[in-house]
């Protein structure tokens, strides 16, 4: 299998489909290995011939699985028995991308706002209005690439 790389995943991995998931992995004759890096989990699926590796960051009863390098179908296979990986993955391919005129429209909306609490200073709005503006900034250039 060619290694195949997710980098914009957001699935809810409960504790009970994580603990399945490694004795799935185990069971294949794989290896684990746990890591951490800048706040995220990573967990490494190896054995001597490919190391797969998930992405997970760390949230109150649950982990988010964000990332994904797999290079193996057997660890693909065990994902999709116990997180149903693929069809998450194709889901969330298929969501409708909002176009860069729809996001433009909405920072000229929050701009007008803005200009709002500016006059009256709210801070807690504008702070929470920059916020909004910062991610929508984000999402627009994401849509030029």
């Amino acid at each position: 299998m060619e290694a195949t790389h997710y980098d914009d995943l957001s699935i809810c991995v409960p504790k009970n489909q994580l603990d399945k998931l490694i004795n799935g992995v185990l069971q294949n004759k794989y290896r684990i290995f746990w890591g951490f890096n800048k706040g995220k989990m990573i967990l490494n699926i190896y054995n001597s011939e490919v190391n797969n590796k998930l992405v997970f960051i760390r949230h109150k009863g649950f982990l988010e699985l964000v990332e994904a390098k797999l290079k193996s179908p057997n660890v693909l296979k065990v994902l999709d028995n116990d997180i149903d990986f693929t069809v998450k993955v194709a889901s969330k391919n298929n969501e409708i991308k909002r176009n860069r005129e729809a996001v433009y429209s909405e920072i000229d909306h929050y701009l007008i706002e803005l200009t709002y609490y500016l006059k009256i200073a709210d801070v807690n709005s504008i702070n929470n209005i920059k916020d909004k503006l910062a991610e929508l900034t984000h999402e627009w250039n994401r849509l030029a690439l």
